[in-house]
């Protein structure tokens, strides 16, 4: 009875141990915080849960924020474009999400804005792995987590974006990571589940 009792109290203790043993972590990068606002340069870096994310281009990036859809961050294109201020065909945003490899990353979504009927963006690796997103996916959170695997596996962390047709922005940004368990607790458990499993064999030994 005290082995079944003690048993029980190391599950117990292995059950209250910190959440964050195999805790869930969701981080997100907003890229609209200034209202149509040049940034003056063409890198940039966004922290966010202490992980930063880079974002660079050819031309100075921009937040553009007009209402709806038209928000994200896009580029300072005048005169040699339309200076609509977003992505149009021929240009890319390249971000570097190499510090996200040393995570557990369950989860990693984006969001485009401003893609309207029969226009397209187009989301790639640097090894020309892509996924097209349409207007159906404006504005709207869509996993790219296949094609994050893509680029872990090259151990290339350039998520590159650039327009089909027409123009796009670049909203949002989220992952969840996830913690593994520590070895201690994994321990503590498994010693109350082998003592409870002996407990159980020597009451049916009986």
């Amino acid at each position: 009875m005290k082995s079944l009792a003690l048993a029980v109290l190391t599950l117990t203790l292995a059950a209250a141990l910190p959440a964050s043993a195999g805790s869930i972590t969701t981080t997100t990068w907003n890229f609209a915080t200034a209202p149509n606002q040049g940034l003056g340069t063409s890198t940039y870096a966004y922290t966010s849960n202490g992980i930063t994310i880079t974002a660079s281009s050819n031309t100075n990036l921009f937040y553009k924020v007009s209402g709806g859809d038209e928000t994200g961050l896009g580029l300072d294109n005048c005169p040699h474009h339309s200076c609509d201020h977003e992505i149009e065909p021929g240009e890319a945003i390249t971000f570097d999400l190499s510090s996200l490899f040393s995570k557990n990353v369950t989860g990693i979504s984006l969001m485009l804005g401003s893609i309207q009927p029969g226009e397209t963006g187009s989301v790639c690796d640097a090894f020309s792995v892509c996924m097209t997103f349409t207007s159906s996916n404006d504005f709207t959170s869509t996993s790219i987590l296949s094609l994050y695997a893509d680029m872990k596996a090259h151990n290339s962390g350039s998520l590159i974006i650039t327009s089909g047709s027409g123009d796009v922005l670049v909203n949002q940004l989220q992952v969840t990571t996830s913690t593994v368990p520590e070895p201690s607790s994994l321990l503590l458990m498994g010693s109350g589940l082998l003592g409870m499993v002996g407990m159980i064999r020597r009451k049916l030994g009986r």
